[in-house]
């Protein structure tokens, strides 16, 4: 496999990879890629494995580069015993584990499909996970004024039906509208 396609593979899952970062990673002596006779990067089952643990260290995990250089261990362990648990994050560290740059988060600004705060979330974390899929994909936020559009008209929607039959909890009928919407969207 070519560095080109196990960056597509790596991305689905950790949308924050790029060539650079594992020409990084390689010269920093994190990972040994074998080379054709060509000098061309010959890359292993192996090798996109181990990608993912350190990637997986630094931005679920949070080690440092360094640390997880100065201690192998961490690489040959299957799961890292000690977990940190962050609630909150800043701007810069939400973007850079969702894989979005400053400059696309601005486009969702001005598209009004996000907005600053001074913390974020998982939840936030996840959603940008998304947008740097289809960031990935070749698409902005122009291309999706349709879900705006959407999401206004399903609030409005959920809203009504909450009112109607006396519903305190929105997440029930989000929920299970979430799933109609799901199911008939995968069936196209």
């Amino acid at each position: 496999m070519n560095i080109g396609e196990v960056v597509k593979i790596i991305q689905k899952e950790y949308p924050s990879i790029t060539i650079s970062r594992i020409r990084f990673l390689e010269k920093e002596g994190l990972i040994k890629i074998s080379r054709t006779k060509g000098g061309t990067r010959k890359f292993s089952n192996k090798n996109i494995e181990d990608i993912k643990k350190i990637l997986e260290l630094q931005e679920k995990q949070f080690y440092s580069l360094k640390a997880i250089k100065n201690n192998p261990d961490l690489l040959n362990k299957n799961k890292v015993s000690k977990t940190v648990n962050i609630k909150n994050y800043s701007l810069h560290s939400m973007l850079k584990v969702a894989g979005i740059s400053h400059e696309q988060f601005s486009l969702l600004v001005e598209y009004e499909f996000e907005y600053e705060q001074d913390k974020y979330t998982t939840n936030d974390i996840d959603r940008m996970k998304s947008w740097a899929y289809f960031f990935n994909l070749g698409l902005e936020p122009k291309n999706f004024s349709i879900v705006k559009s959407l999401a206004e008209r399903t609030s409005d929607f959920l809203e009504l039906i909450n009112s109607v039959n006396n519903i305190s909890d929105n997440n029930d009928s989000a929920k299970h509208f979430t799933n109609l919407i799901r199911s008939y969207s995968l069936n196209i």
